[in-house]
C-alpha cells in the first residue's frame, strides 16, 4: 500500500510538470545558485579602456565543495566578451569578508567572483549573461541529484549613470594609485554586510601614497614625517556640502597594526565626508588630527583646502583614502566610479616590487583627461 501512494504521488508530480511544460520555464536542478551583487559600473581608465565591474555571489546548494571551472560573459547579442578559467577564475573567485582565493566552495558556503571585464571604447553593453560551469566529487551519494553542472543566463544590468567628473583631490607629482581599481586587491576585494545586502564600499576608493625619487619615505620609515606624502594638502574634488567630521584621532606607527581602531567608525581615522551630488558623496579618510579645516554644514568649492593627509584610524603608514559612495557611510556605501578632469601619467609601479622603501617605476608618459588612475600608476596633478 506504502508503496502504491508513493508511485501515485510522484505520477501525480510527474503529469503535473507536463502540464506546466508549455506556460513555465523548467530549471535543471544545479549544486549552485548564483546571483549578482549589484549592477555593474563602468569607467575609463588611464589606458584608454572601459573597465566594467561587478561581482557574483555564488552559493553552494550541495553536500560536498564545488568548483567553479569557467566563467563566460555575453552581451545582448550572445557573443562571448569575457572568459574566466585556470589560475585567473582562482584568484577571482574570493571568501566573501577577506577576498582570498577560494580553490572550492565549501557546503552550504558563499563565494564572490569578482569580475573586471576590459572593452574598447564603444563597445559597451546594457546588460550581461553568463555562463558557468562547476564540478563536484563524482561519486559524491547526491550527485544523481544534480541535472547539470552549468548555470546559464545569470543577467547584470550595466549602470546607465557615467562615471562622476571630479578634479584631483592632490596637487604636484608623485602619486600612486596603490589599491584601487580594476584589478583584485583589498580594495577591489571589500565586501561588507549590511543586513539585506552586501555593500562593496571600495570598488573604485584609491589609496594614494606619494613617491620623491621613486622612495615612499627617508631614514628608517618609522616616523610619518618621513614619508613624503605626510602632510600634503588634501582639496575638495568637487563643489558640495560637508555632511560629516571625524577628528581627534592620533596618528598610527607605520607598517604597525592601528592600536585605535576600536568600532566601525574609527577605520576612516580622522575624515571628512562631502556631499557633491544627490547621492553622491567624496569620502577623505586617514587626515592628520586638528588639521582639518571644514566643519559639517560647511559650502565647500572644488579646489578648496579640507585637510592635510596623514596616518589615522586603519592605516599603515601615511596615505589618503578616496572614493565616491552612494551614501555618507564609508563602511556601507557603495562605492561609485569617477573621472578625474586631467594628469599627466608620468610612471608604472612594478608590481612585483617587495622593497617599501625604493620601488621600481617603469617610465610612462601621456597626457590623460577624464579618466580614472589605474592601481600603480604615477600622476602628476595640477
Amino acid at each position: 500500500m506504502f508503496l502504491r501512494i508513493i508511485t501515485s504521488a510522484l505520477a501525480l508530480s510527474l503529469a503535473s510538470a507536463v502540464a506546466l511544460a508549455g506556460t513555465r520555464i523548467i530549471e535543471p536542478s544545479t549544486a549552485i545558485v548564483v546571483a549578482p551583487l549589484h549592477e555593474a559600473h563602468h569607467v575609463r581608465g588611464d589606458d584608454g579602456r572601459d573597465h566594467v565591474e561587478y561581482d557574483l555571489l555564488v552559493t553552494n546548494v550541495f553536500d560536498g565543495p564545488v568548483t567553479v571551472t569557467t566563467l563566460e560573459v555575453t552581451n545582448e547579442a550572445g557573443k562571448v566578451i569575457g572568459h574566466l578559467d585556470g589560475s585567473a577564475l582562482a584568484e577571482a573567485t574570493q571568501t566573501l569578508i577577506d577576498g582570498k582565493p577560494a580553490k572550492a566552495i565549501p557546503p552550504s558556503g558563499s563565494v564572490a567572483i569578482e569580475v573586471d571585464l576590459i572593452l574598447s571604447p564603444g563597445m559597451l553593453p546594457k546588460r550581461l549573461s553568463h555562463r558557468l560551469v562547476y564540478d563536484f566529487a563524482h561519486a559524491d551519494p547526491l550527485a544523481t541529484l544534480i541535472a547539470s553542472r552549468e548555470v546559464l543566463g545569470v543577467e547584470v544590468e550595466v549602470s546607465k549613470n557615467e562615471p562622476v567628473p571630479i578634479i584631483a583631490p592632490l596637487a604636484g607629482p608623485g602619486w600612486v594609485a596603490f589599491n584601487g581599481c580594476c584589478v583584485p586587491n583589498i580594495h577591489r576585494n571589500v565586501r561588507v554586510a549590511a543586513g539585506t545586502r552586501i555593500a562593496t564600499p571600495e570598488t573604485f576608493a584609491i589609496d594614494w601614497i606619494r613617491l620623491k625619487d621613486d622612495k615612499l619615505f627617508e631614514g628608517d620609515g618609522k616616523a610619518n614625517k618621513q614619508f613624503a606624502a605626510f602632510g600634503a594638502a588634501v582639496r575638495s574634488v568637487a563643489d558640495g556640502e560637508v555632511v560629516a567630521v571625524r577628528d581627534g584621532m592620533p596618528a598610527e606607527e607605520p607598517f604597525m597594526p592601528p592600536k585605535t581602531v576600536r568600532a566601525p567608525t574609527d577605520y576612516g581615522g580622522n575624515s571628512v565626508i562631502i556631499r557633491i551630488r544627490p547621492d553622491v558623496y567624496a569620502l577623505y579618510a586617514h587626515l592628520q588630527a586638528g588639521k582639518i579645516a571644514v566643519k559639517v554644514g560647511d559650502k565647500v568649492k572644488a579646489g578648496a583646502r579640507i585637510g592635510r593627509l596623514g596616518n589615522s584610524g586603519n592605516s599603515s603608514a601615511p596615505h589618503l583614502h578616496f572614493g565616491l559612495l552612494d551614501r555618507p557611510d564609508p563602511l556601507t556605501g557603495n562605492s561609485l566610479p569617477f573621472v578625474i578632469d586631467q594628469f599627466e601619467l608620468t610612471g608604472k609601479v612594478d608590481a612585483s616590487e617587495q622593497e617599501p622603501r625604493r620601488l621600481t617605476v617603469k617610465p610612462a608618459a601621456g597626457k590623460i583627461f577624464s579618466a580614472y588612475p589605474l592601481v600603480l600608476g604615477v600622476a602628476t596633478f595640477p
